[in-house]
């Protein structure tokens, strides 16, 4: 398993699988409604997966959560950029483990895409789970546990005062103590929380606000390292 330099997707080799999460297809819609006019974007995250896919040729796609955005009921709009996003990479594999974005999405896609359980899977020694619930305990068995759902950035200040911020990559030590309470006996060695591929989602800032909701409880946030998208490596933070 591996990053994909300058963007915000894994490469899993012997599996043919890039894994990305948080697309929030629709989510120009909110915007829209904030009086902020962009158009869809969704052909730019098409784009950008067949570019990945063309590039390392693969064939299987997971979706780690909230392919979609409007909650709790679909607009017209975004049922139908779900429908031309999945015809526009029809060409792969897409399965995706639902995010709390996600609700009623079988109902739009049907059969056209693959829907695990919303708990979580495992692929070998490697578990996924969208983040905003518990994993199934069968993912505690993994090595490698992978979450996305809080979209982390790093935020940077110039000598100035002035603040800008960069998604990044959290690679950290499970918080054994939480994790060992609520399933016993316990595998994982390390938690990688992506960050999300759309890039209008904004982020939780990791070094200054940490994460939100189970990722929260499941992350040692006192032994974590953290990564920008182009593989700088910002170092080891502590919260």
């Amino acid at each position: 398993m591996n990053p994909i330099t300058n963007e915000a997707a894994l490469y899993v080799r012997n599996k043919d699988l890039i894994v990305i999460a948080d697309l929030h297809i629709g989510i120009e819609y909110e915007l829209y409604e904030k009086g902020i006019s962009i158009g869809s974007k969704t052909e730019d995250l098409v784009r950008r997966i067949r570019k990945i896919s063309s590039r390392l040729k693969a064939n299987n796609l997971l979706i780690l959560g909230d392919m979609k955005h409007v909650i709790p009921r679909s607009t017209a709009t975004e049922r139908k950029d779900l429908l031309r996003f999945i015809e526009a990479l029809s060409n792969l594999r897409i399965s995706l483990i639902p995010g709390n974005h996600d609700g009623g999405i079988k109902k739009i896609v049907g059969n056209q895409i693959n829907v695990f359980p919303s708990h979580g899977i495992s692929i070998k020694s490697l578990g996924f789970a969208h983040g905003h619930r518990w994993p199934d305990k069968s993912l505690m068995k993994a090595k490698t546990l992978i979450l996305a759902h809080t979209h982390p950035t790093f935020s940077f200040r110039d000598r100035f005062g002035y603040k800008f911020t960069e998604r990044c990559w959290v690679i950290a030590r499970p918080n054994y103590n939480e994790l060992e309470k609520r399933y016993g006996e316990i595998k994982l060695e390390r938690i990688v929380v992506m960050p999300s591929f759309n890039p209008l989602c904004g982020g939780i800032s990791v070094n200054e606000e940490g994460f939100i909701g189970i990722v929260d409880k499941i992350v040692d946030k006192n032994d974590m390292e953290i990564f920008l998208l182009d593989g700088t490596y910002i170092g080891r933070v502590n919260r």
